[in-house]
């Protein structure tokens, strides 16, 4: 089954995020914490097609799942979602793996434009 994770801990966020993507026929998981998501991506679900990810989580750094997906094999599509918009802090993403990164605020075809046709 494909799916998509959204690893954000701002409610309002992520369930904005879920509304759309569920609107897009996606079948969609969200997680608000480091460790939340990585309960999601031992589930039964396996891994997702695509994950959405937010930098600032209260148990850490979103990069971290970032870091710890592109070691996996064959991994999702990776998207961070942040407010962190710095030239450094964008580029330290993408060298942790990050497919896309896009700064909050966002708008939400920038988002859908660069999921995995998968997703």
């Amino acid at each position: 089954m494909s799916w998509v994770l959204v690893i954000e801990d701002e409610e309002d966020i992520s369930s904005f995020l879920r509304y759309i993507l569920e609107n897009e026929d996606l079948v969609v998981k969200t997680a608000g914490s480091l460790a939340e998501a990585r309960a999601h991506l031992k589930g039964e679900l396996g891994l997702p097609s695509a994950v959405l990810l937010d930098r600032g989580l209260p148990d850490g750094d979103g990069l971290d799942i970032c870091r710890e997906l592109k070691g996996a094999g064959p991994k999702p599509a990776v998207l961070v979602l942040s407010a962190r918009k710095h030239p450094d802090e964008v580029s330290e993403g993408l060298a942790a793996g990050a497919d896309h990164y896009i700064t909050k605020p966002f708008q939400f075809m920038d988002v859908i434009s660069r999921l995995p046709a998968a997703a």
